[in-house]
Parts: structure tokens; C-alpha cells; sequence
């Protein structure tokens, strides 16, 4: 069936999740490259053979193992574990570029909000042990929420958005141990919910992604028109709500929160906006907090009134943009030692010696 005839019998049928394969939600892996290609000559094409039969593999099978074993252990054991491995990746990983990035957007930003340097060391050193928990407790994010981990704050925001009796489309941030922030909304909060996300290099990553969210039946879709058709239908019939998160990566960079750069004229902060539109939704941004090794505030924030300066109940992009610019960069900048994005994040190369321009101002 062309795309064209999906979207049509979409239409006319309106569309239930049930009525979608649940492999859809499965990313397309990549194409397989000869086994000889990693025995021949220099290149990228003994780079990418090497890669598929040698290095995924391997990263795959161990990442496998240690996600069934963390899965099977006690959440408060699982985080403890991600927080004491950290050093040793920290010190791993020192000489990579990403490493070296994470360093000085974590000095830069830091430096924004009045930081000394012993805070910035230590605030650096607290960045890699909450991101080793957040790896870590990966593996039990389909039991965070059902264990009572994850305390709702703003619950009153979300009764709210909800007496609008229109499709919630939840916006967020990278923090904390976000995964778990799917299960809350679509298992308690809003269910079911749906969205999309952004596939792993690795394809054997992929695959643990797709078993945990299928074990709870979540459909989360990766790129395409597919995709897109999908969410767009599901959402317009009030078969889910959706949730996305503003910060992925697009184009080798992180465009949200902007930190004084221009505001982004695509991506998944913009399909947050357009999909609001098309249904007539309503907004709802929200956060995790980590209070607690695994416990966390998810925090709901107030729903964003339409803002269309022609009263028809709509969100305006531009000044949509900027409101989410507006809530999550100082949100952002509040939880810096919680956000899985930093490494991602390539300021500009003045962006030290412009920090009273580029930055909002911190939220008192």
C-alpha cells in the first residue's frame, strides 16, 4: 500500500493503535556490508564492515547481557551501580572528543549562572555519576513508575490541560532517566501515549528499546512519513496523547534550548507545534527531577495557551518557540548535572566570551 492510499484508509477508518503492527515502531537496521570488506583496504568501507561485524556486535552482546541482568535487580541496586561505574568511563572515555566537548559546555554554561571553579569541578564529576545512573536505570524503566519511584508534582496543571478535552501533546527535556517519563504518561498520567524518537547507531541498542517498549505496549515511532502519518492520525482522533522531547539531536547539534543561538525552524520542538495545530491539542510541558538515587519529581507544568495572533486557538511557531526557550532553558540550566544532552550540545566558538548575552537569566 502507497503511502498515499495509508493515509487515506487512516482517514476514513479512523485509525486505533491496535489496528498498527507493532513492528512498525522498529527502526529499519542498516544494509549489510561484505564480511570481506573488513580484511580490505583503508577506508570507509572496512570502517563500516568493521563496525557491523566486529565492534556493534560485540558493544551489543555486552550491552544486552548487562541490561537483562540490571533488569532482573532491585531499581535502588541498578542506580547505585551506574553511579559507582562512573569514574571508571569518565576516566575511559577522558581523550575522546565527546568527552572533552562535555567538558567545556559544562564550564561554559556553568559559568553563565556564576560558578566557581571548585563548583564547576565538582558540579563536572556529578554530571558523569548521574548520567551513569541514568544508563543504568535504563534497564528498569518500565518499573520505575509501577514501583512508586516517580512522584507527579503540578498534578493540578495536568487536570487542567485535561478539562480542555483536547489531545495533550507533553513536551520535555533530556533529564533524569527520561524513558521512564514515557512509562509514567503512558501507563498512569495520559494513556496510552505515543511519539517519536530518535533510533541508536547500534542497531543491537535498537533492539533492547523495542523489546522494553513493547513489553509495555508504548508505540513510539522512528523518522519517516510513515511515522509522521501515524502520529498525526492517532493524535487528531484522540486515540493517545504524545510525547517529545525538544532537545534531540538534528544535523550533528542540539538546537533547544538555545542558549542565546537562533531559535530552530524544524525539528521535533516545531512537529510538537504543527502536530498541537492539526489536532487542536493542547500543550503540557513537564520535566523529571532526581531527588533520590532512582526517585524523581515529574514535575507538569501549566499548559501553554494558544497564542495565535488571529484568535483561532492556535499556536503561533515563532513565539511557541520561544516559549518553550523561555521554560526549559532555565529548567535546563537548573538540572545541568541531569542532562543526558550536553555531550551532543556544539556551542559556538565565542559563545565564552559573549555569556551575559547568551544565556536567559536564571529563574530566582
Amino acid at each position: 500500500m502507497t503511502l498515499q492510499k495509508q493515509k487515506n484508509a487512516d482517514q476514513s477508518s479512523g485509525l486505533r493503535l491496535e489496528d498498527i503492527p507493532f513492528r512498525e515502531t522498529r527502526p529499519e537496521e542498516p544494509p549489510t556490508p561484505s564480511a570481506r570488506a573488513i580484511f580490505g583496504p583503508a577506508g570507509d568501507k572496512r570502517t563500516a564492515a568493521r563496525r557491523y561485524w566486529i565492534t556493534h556486535p560485540v558493544d551489543g552482546l555486552l550491552n544486552t547481557a548487562f541490561h537483562e541482568l540490571l533488569a532482573r535487580l532491585p531499581a535502588r541496586f541498578v542506580s547505585a551501580f551506574g553511579h559507582a561505574t562512573a569514574d571508571l568511563a569518565r576516566l575511559r572515555y577522558k581523550n575522546r572528543i565527546f568527552a572533552q566537548r562535555i567538558e567545556r559546555n559544562f564550564h561554559a554554561l556553568t559559568s553563565s549562572i556564576g560558578r566557581t571553579d571548585q563548583e564547576k569541578q565538582d558540579g563536572l564529576k556529578r554530571w558523569w555519576r548521574n548520567i551513569g545512573r541514568t544508563m543504568a536505570e535504563f534497564s528498569k524503566a518500565n518499573h520505575l513508575w509501577r514501583e512508586g519511584h516517580l512522584k507527579v508534582q503540578g498534578l493540578e496543571n495536568l487536570e487542567r490541560a485535561q478539562e480542555l478535552g483536547k489531545p495533550l501533546i507533553f513536551v520535555s527535556m533530556h533529564l533524569g532517566t527520561w524513558e521512564a517519563a514515557f512509562t509514567a504518561i503512558h501507563e498512569g498520567l495520559a494513556a496510552p501515549s505515543i511519539g517519536p524518537f530518535q533510533p541508536e547507531p547500534n542497531r543491537f541498542t535498537n533492539r533492547i528499546v523495542y523489546r522494553l517498549r513493547k513489553r509495555r505496549n508504548q508505540y513510539l515511532f522512528p523518522p519517516g512519513q510513515r511515522s509522521a502519518i501515524r502520529l498525526h492520525k492517532l493524535l487528531r482522533s484522540g486515540a493517545a496523547s504524545l510525547t517529545i522531547f525538544i532537545d534531540e539531536v538534528r544535523d550533528n547539534q542540539v538546537h533547544l534550548p538555545a542558549f542565546g543561538r537562533p531559535l530552530p525552524d524544524k525539528g521535533n520542538a516545531v512537529v510538537a507545534i504543527k502536530l498541537a495545530n492539526a489536532a487542536g491539542g493542547t500543550i503540557v510541558p513537564f520535566y523529571l527531577s532526581r531527588q533520590n538515587g532512582p526517585d524523581f519529581d515529574l514535575n507538569i507544568l501549566p499548559p501553554l495557551e494558544p497564542n495565535a495572533a488571529d484568535y483561532t486557538k492556535r499556536y503561533d511557531l515563532q513565539p511557541t518557540l520561544q516559549a518553550f526557550n523561555d521554560i526549559f532553558e532555565p529548567i535546563v540550566l537548573d538540572n545541568i548535572e541531569h542532562w543526558y544532552m550536553l555531550g551532543e550540545l556544539r556551542l559556538p566558538p565565542n559563545f565564552e566570551r559573549n555569556l551575559g548575552k547568551n544565556c536567559s537569566k536564571r529563574l530566582s
